[in-house]
């Protein structure tokens, strides 16, 4: 057990140094990335339709949360082709390559999200709710939904490379899908209903809100019951596909 830490550690703090290391910037692009997304949607948006009470808290949680995701499915998808080298040559547990990737992309939410708390705590604001737990446990399940997608497209990365041009138009497609800037009751129910449905975003956005706006009702609680199931399985099989994948995956590299 102390092996598998110590490695999944060396792995982390190797990757994390690496994705920076010859960047001006360096870890300041973290940052720069959402804010950029923040400023374009919210002088557009509130130009078009004007400000309204908490909107620039309510898109700035909206864009982490999707760039969180973004994150981790782009470097979920990568991930073993990055490790091929020692893949290839050095016999160890291969889903720690995917821990490790899921584990930068969420400290990487975390750098974000406490330069958010900041701002609100010098704005005079409440980082977080009274019913903070359900932010908790709504970064709990998109961390655990990005750790099953990691499972699934790290493997067919290496057997299709045009997966990636794929992932990246689902990634556009779930960005406008997700109500980051809108109110998904704003929409038609039936539009509603079928984003609800088919992109777990929806729900998982709107848990987290609801631990850090008091005035953000919670989701039902059969709705959370039956994505977090969804997402236990869906991860759970992941697992397995990956794990019956790996003496395959050789050939491929």
């Amino acid at each position: 057990m102390n092996n598998y830490l110590d490695l999944l550690r060396e792995f982390f703090v190797t990757d994390f140094k690496l994705r920076y290391k010859h960047s001006y910037l360096g870890l300041l692009w973290v940052v720069i990335k959402p804010l950029a997304y923040y400023a374009v949607l919210f002088t557009i948006w509130t130009s078009l339709f004007g400000n309204t009470v908490n909107f620039a808290s309510y898109l700035m949680v909206g864009i982490l949360v999707i760039t969180y995701f973004s994150e981790g499915v782009q470097y979920g998808l990568q991930c073993l082709q990055n490790k091929r080298h020692i893949i290839l040559k050095v016999n160890f547990s291969r889903e720690i390559v995917i821990f490790s990737t899921i584990a930068i992309a969420t400290v990487n939410y975390l750098i974000n999200f406490t330069i958010y708390g900041i701002f609100r705590t010098v704005t005079h604001e409440h980082i977080f709710g009274t019913n903070w737990g359900y932010f908790v446990l709504g970064l709990v399940l998109l961390t655990e939904l990005l750790l099953g997608i990691a499972f699934f497209i790290s493997v067919v990365s290496i057997r299709l490379t045009d997966i990636k041009h794929l992932v990246e138009l689902l990634l556009q497609l779930i960005f406008w899908a997700t109500p980051i800037f809108y109110k998904i009751e704003r929409l038609p129910s039936n539009i509603a209903h079928y984003l609800t449905l088919f992109n777990p975003l929806v729900l998982i956005l709107d848990i987290m809100r609801a631990g850090l706006f008091n005035d953000h009702a919670p989701p039902s609680v059969s709705s959370i019951l039956i994505i977090a199931m969804n997402i236990s399985i869906f991860t759970i099989l992941g697992y397995f596909y990956f794990k019956k994948s790996l003496p395959k995956l050789a050939e491929y590299f």
